[in-house]
């Protein structure tokens, strides 16, 4: 199970590449529904989901109380994937912090190379969510919020960067959680690259094996 947390317009786009790697798929604003799904969970009503999805959403992460559906999920070990907002919504969590682009991306295309150029760059890339992508690729920018490179927390990585140095990929150094700054989902970042790496996002869980039609994405994307 898939739960998408941030109600925006390319939420059902998303939640459709995510059932095109085999996820059964619930999706629900951010706030009380996801506290109560949380609630129902804990009484052992509902199974806890295999992976959340923290989607993208206009305004900034506090509008949806993103650290609270942070907080369930580390409470029960659910890992999480984020998108746009939710990339932000991880950065501010872990006490980073966000800036204001000069120019705003919203529905521009950049190059984005894996690794960080400051800590050794895309050689040593070692990203899930980039696994068996190339070195540097072309994605979808929906954006003005992005995370502070020199205010980015200890416990996380930067997994990607664009061609300025804006943060686009990030990962947890423990827990399993990782995000994309860009929209795989968008048709602007080349599909089969974009249900790569919501396949592997899969492999954030840990001991268990990528779902059978998320491995038929990644070996098509190949």
């Amino acid at each position: 199970t898939v739960t998408v947390t941030v109600t925006d317009s390319f939420v059902h786009t998303l939640a459709n590449y995510l059932r095109q790697t085999g996820a059964e798929v619930v999706t629900m604003r951010a706030g009380e529904a996801v506290m109560k799904r949380f609630r129902e969970i804990q009484r052992g009503h509902l199974p806890a989901p295999d992976l959340v999805v923290l989607s993208p959403g206009p305004g900034s992460p506090k509008d949806f109380k993103l650290s609270e559906t942070i907080d369930r999920c580390r409470d029960f070990s659910v890992p999480i994937f984020g998108v746009c907002l939710g990339l932000q919504g991880i950065v501010e969590y872990f006490g980073g912090e966000l800036a204001v682009l000069d120019y705003p991306m919203h529905g521009k295309p950049s190059l984005v190379t894996q690794g960080d150029s400051a800590a050794g760059g895309a050689a040593e890339s070692d990203s899930i969510i980039f696994r068996g992508l190339p070195d540097t690729f072309e994605v979808a920018r929906y954006h003005s919020l992005y995370g502070l490179r020199d205010k980015m927390p200890a416990e996380l990585t930067i997994t990607a960067e664009t061609e300025d140095g804006v943060v686009m990929g990030i990962e947890h150094k423990e827990y399993p959680l990782g995000a994309v700054q860009f929209h795989p989902e968008s048709i602007l970042t080349k599909p089969l690259y974009g249900l790569r790496m919501l396949a592997n996002a899969f492999a954030l869980v840990k001991d268990r094996p990528v779902p059978e039609k998320a491995a038929a994405a990644e070996n098509a994307s190949s």
